[in-house]
């Protein structure tokens, strides 16, 4: 469970904190702390959306002081997944001093990277009764290090297969922004991060506080979706229902797997009838016509940006065989896959 805490009063009321001189720029006591963890190839979106939400709470206008909120970068020198490095802020001072402590995970293909010394930290901060945060695939961490042993993690649906797989007894949700648990939270990643900012911040500073973090940061509900252009299969969808919306990913990162409709609406809390008939509504198509579509515009791309065989380009699509790429691609585009290649 987050800490309760009272709102705090705001500047020029009866109790607002004192300033009190601390090193460099930090010169005001903070009313909420949060310790930051990166691993190897985190996700900058995550940190970006942690330390702006705290950021705008935590001075007046757009002020960037740390004068109501600090946040420090534990440990060393980490790479993000694009490339760009950061610099920590601080060494690893004891948790107590934080409120928070957010764990941002990597690439699942780094997942074995974390630092012995953040997992040591975590550990000391569970004994120290601050609350954990794992954000992306830092519940993956959390559960190899026990810290979700008898709790519920919330699991991107990209991640949501190798998640079951890895630990089977912890229970998962993907139909959500963020999950609670005692003093464990779990984060899917992306903008996910924003609504538990926002619910942090309100404990904290009250209502006040948290509509200044979401007039800043606010984003439209809608996701447009794109497909490839020059494809023949371009489309914008306007989608509204954030189901759908984890749908679509799961279905655009699994395409080639086809991943049994009856599982995915299960993940989302749906009935598979309630299920297709809102996928039906949000995107104008069956989630196997859907699903048809992505396959098509993998094997579209690959027929003109590689020199691989139809079958091979057929198999790595999730197509059964060449024959059903090369049927497909009649009858939804009026093409064979050799005049495809041959229009690049």
């Amino acid at each position: 469970m987050m800490p309760r805490t009272h709102p705090r009063p705001g500047p020029g009321q009866p109790g607002e904190p004192q300033p009190r001189p601390e090193p460099g720029n930090r010169r005001y006591r903070a009313t909420l702390s949060a310790a930051i963890l990166l691993c190897p190839t985190f996700p900058l979106m995550s940190l970006a959306g942690i330390v702006e939400s705290l950021r705008h709470a935590g001075d007046y206008g757009d002020q960037s002081r740390q004068r109501f909120v600090r946040w420090d970068i534990l440990g060393g020198r980490t790479t993000s997944s694009c490339g760009i490095a950061v610099e920590a802020t601080a060494d690893y001072p004891h948790p107590a001093t934080f409120d928070y402590v957010f764990l941002i995970g990597g690439l699942m293909k780094d997942i074995g990277k974390v630092p012995d010394r953040h997992n040591a930290y975590l550990h000391a901060a569970r004994r120290a009764g601050r609350t954990i945060v794992g954000v992306c695939t830092g519940s993956f961490v959390l559960a190899g290090q026990g810290l979700l042993d008898g709790r519920t993690a919330c699991v991107h649906p990209y991640h949501r297969a190798e998640f079951e797989a890895a630990f089977p007894r912890v229970k998962i949700v993907s139909d959500r922004d963020f999950e609670e648990a005692d003093d464990i939270v779990t984060v899917p990643g992306g903008i996910s991060i924003l609504p538990l900012m926002t619910r942090i911040i309100g404990r904290h500073f009250g209502p006040q506080g948290s509509a200044k973090t979401v007039h800043q940061l606010a984003m439209p509900v809608t996701r447009l979706v794109g497909a490839l252009d020059g494809s023949g299969l371009t489309q914008k969808l306007e989608i509204s229902d954030p189901r759908i919306q984890r749908a679509l990913v799961v279905l655009e990162s699994q395409s080639a797997r086809n991943p049994p409709i009856g599982e995915l609406a299960r993940a989302l809390g749906l009935s598979e009838r309630h299920f297709l008939r809102l996928f039906k509504e949000q995107v104008g198509m069956a989630p196997k016509d859907y699903l048809v579509d992505l396959k098509l515009r993998a094997a579209v791309w690959m027929l003109r940006n590689t020199a691989r065989s139809v079958t091979s380009i057929a198999y790595a699509a999730g197509f059964s065989s060449g024959a059903s790429l090369a049927d497909h691609c009649r009858r939804r585009l009026d093409q064979s896959p050799t005049a495809i290649r041959r229009s690049a």
